[in-house]
């Protein structure tokens, strides 16, 4: 990936107060951020939900965790609140991240990162290494609205839950589409970046997930999961969790 293209991962880390963001990074988010200054607590909301999906998934005894779209591994994720022993694998399709993800990863046991596009979904699956006859944890957060349809993510998914284990789980958060937000702004603000922004509503989510177990509370704003009675928070991210 080009240096002097914002990245969608280091703008991300910006918005949580992470380093890595270069100049570019730094001033593509400040121009997301100036028209839609939520941005930075939504990100926060999706990095709550993160913790406690992991939480719940780790304490019903899964210990194999597959993070696609992964991002830049800096402010408590995935490995830091798994259980000892887990195994986590770190998904990212930009080299850069990924190179340096692994340097950040390298004293961490039982963690690590490789390069992949979650648009080769099979490709994933098959260089990963984590032994798909158990339960696995799939995250993929803030990661489809990076997925246009014309790439069919409802396929993908598809796919996935195809190759898993049964007792397996498949979280996902979105940016979310509805006529209160500033869905214009967010989606011009990455139209120079890594990635495009794509929001979806909740019903285009719900069918992206079609033969997937939705648990309960079913789609609902990330900062609400899993209790849908919550404050909803800023309304950009919706956040969900699926059983095969």
């Amino acid at each position: 990936m080009c240096m002097d293209t914002p990245n969608v991962a280091r703008m991300y880390d910006y918005y949580l107060g992470g380093t890595e963001a270069t100049p570019v990074d730094q001033a593509a988010a400040e121009q997301v951020l100036a028209a839609v200054p939520q941005v930075r607590i939504a990100v926060q909301e999706n990095r709550g939900f993160l913790e406690r999906v992991v939480t719940r998934l780790a304490a019903a005894g899964i210990r194999q965790f597959l993070d696609i779209g992964s991002g830049l591994p800096t402010q408590r994720n995935v490995h830091e609140i798994a259980p000892p022993g887990a195994r986590v694998v770190y998904v990212d399709y930009d080299p850069y991240v990924v190179d340096r993800s692994q340097a950040l990863l390298a004293d961490v046991d039982g963690a690590t990162c490789l390069l992949g596009d979650v648009r080769e979904m099979a490709d994933i699956l098959d260089r990963c290494g984590l032994d798909f006859s158990r339960p696995v944890a799939v995250l993929m957060l803030a990661v489809l609205n990076f997925v246009g349809d014309e790439d069919h993510p409802a396929g993908l998914l598809t796919l996935l839950r195809k190759r898993l284990a049964e007792g397996s789980h498949l979280a996902v958060s979105h940016g979310a589409r509805e006529d209160a937000n500033p869905v214009e702004e967010i989606e011009t603000g990455y139209r120079r970046t890594s990635g495009q922004a794509v929001l979806r509503t909740r019903e285009e989510v719900l069918d992206l997930l079609a033969g997937w177990q939705v648990q309960e509370p079913g789609v609902v704003y990330g900062a609400q999961w899993p209790h849908a009675d919550a404050e909803p928070g800023t309304r950009l991210t919706f956040a969900v969790l699926c059983r095969v």
